[in-house]
């Protein structure tokens, strides 16, 4: 339990430098407003990303683990010009790990891996500042960045779990600042296939409320269509049918999510585990993200993005079987640069705890030996599993919170903090 006390330590000393730093917001946005964004970021980021990465894996020489030991075996062997699906397992799309693999050509070491991590998070912070700028002054934004920074949410999952999810975003901003500066959507699409390469089976999903809003369906989809059609006739001929390796992933049962903590009262007769259920979360997760951006259909596109994301990623979270709760740090830039108002204390004092439930529970989980619970008896069987069931019902619980916050209730006017 090292680890989780590790993650808990650390999490409890960002949250008291959060409360001091939010408490300051007024005068630190002010601040801030005449300050250079991007030294400003780099600081930041030299602050609350190298020096922790410094401290951890060079000055402590403390050796990566969990997730990192999967993208090591990855990236080493892409490295080395082996082929992804055929001669190494991989549940991520098949140029992650050869993206990964020329970062460890500079320094051939797992820790290498979580300082590419690192530098990912800080160019998806930096690509969200020109996404963001129309609707935040450099004060307050640069405010959130500060927050996010610390948040650890970010932090340890970046610096300690040493996770991806972030690129999501990066991508799907990239992609549309793209689209902003040539004003073309073949771009726009081009850029998406490729993040749809980069990163994950999931990014696809948000594919889906985009295209129905897409004016341009047919330019939208035909340069998305050759990319896919490019990427296939490479890896087929390599490795037949496996590249369908991520989608396994949707096999592989995690904790939280609402079947895990509703399964022991129902005396796990709802079929947890049943290909069926995962067809219900993905209704249900891309379903609300479609109506969300219906909703939102005549706003601004970062405005109708930030919110659609949030909803369906966070509720993919807790309906999705093989989700757990380290998916916050795919929706959080989001979720604290737009969704989150900062004047209001009860959001701000929910996200803050919601962060350290969300970092926590995964090690906790994991070296509880990752318990299902199939009856009310078992809950109760030891102070670890109570603990543990109690964490998944309060994570499921303010992810439905979040949620409802970011969903669009009425038609949204633009918003500037």
């Amino acid at each position: 339990m090292n680890i989780v006390l590790a993650k808990l330590g650390i999490s409890l000393a960002a949250i008291v430098l959060l409360i001091i730093v939010i408490s300051q917001r007024k005068r630190i946005s002010s601040w801030l407003e005449t300050k250079s964004v991007r030294v400003s970021l780099i600081v930041g980021w030299i602050i609350f990303r190298l020096i922790p990465f410094l401290a951890v894996y060079l000055v402590a020489n403390i050796t990566p683990t969990s997730d990192v030991l999967g993208f090591w075996d990855e990236g080493s062997k892409a490295s080395m010009g082996q082929i992804v699906y055929r001669d190494f397992w991989s549940p991520y799309s098949p140029l992650y790990a050869y993206f990964v693999g020329i970062w460890l050509k500079l320094w051939y070491d797992p820790k290498m891996i979580v300082l590419t991590m690192a530098v990912m998070d800080g160019v998806a912070l930096w690509v969200s500042w020109h996404f963001f700028r129309p609707f935040q002054s450099r004060g307050s934004f640069l405010f959130k960045a500060l927050v996010y920074l610390i948040l650890p949410g970010s932090l340890v999952l970046c610096i300690i779990g040493a996770q991806e999810d972030v690129w999501m975003w990066l991508f799907v901003v990239l992609a549309y600042l793209v689209r902003e500066k040539t004003v073309r959507v073949e771009w726009f699409a081009v850029v998406l296939g490729i993040g749809l390469l980069m990163t994950k089976a999931i990014f696809v999903l948000i594919l889906v409320p985009i295209f129905l809003l897409e004016k341009q369906k047919i330019q939208f989809v035909i340069p998305m269509a050759i990319v896919g059609i490019i990427a296939l006739g490479i890896l087929y001929p390599l490795v037949g049918m496996d590249f369908m390796q991520p989608l396994d992933e949707a096999k592989v049962l995690r904790a939280p999510n609402v079947l895990a903590i509703i399964n022991p009262w129902f005396f796990n007769a709802i079929g947890v585990g049943e290909k069926f259920w995962n067809w219900v979360g993905l209704v249900v997760s891309v379903g609300l993200a479609c109506i969300a951006a219906f909703r939102l259909q005549n706003a601004d596109f970062r405005i109708m993005l930030s919110r659609v994301w949030v909803v369906l990623y966070a509720t993919m979270m807790v309906v999705q079987q093989s989700a757990y709760s380290n998916y916050i740090f795919l929706f959080l830039i989001p979720l604290v640069f737009y969704v989150l108002d900062w004047t209001n204390k009860k959001q701000i004092i929910l996200l803050l705890i919601f962060n350290v439930l969300c970092v926590v529970h995964p090690s906790y989980w994991w070296r509880l030996g990752m318990p299902r619970y199939l009856k009310p008896a078992d809950i109760t069987a030891s102070t670890d599993s109570l603990i543990d069931y109690v964490f998944q019902i309060s994570i499921i619980i303010l992810t439905g919170y979040f949620v409802w916050l970011a969903f669009p209730k009425k038609q949204l006017k633009e918003r500037v903090n």
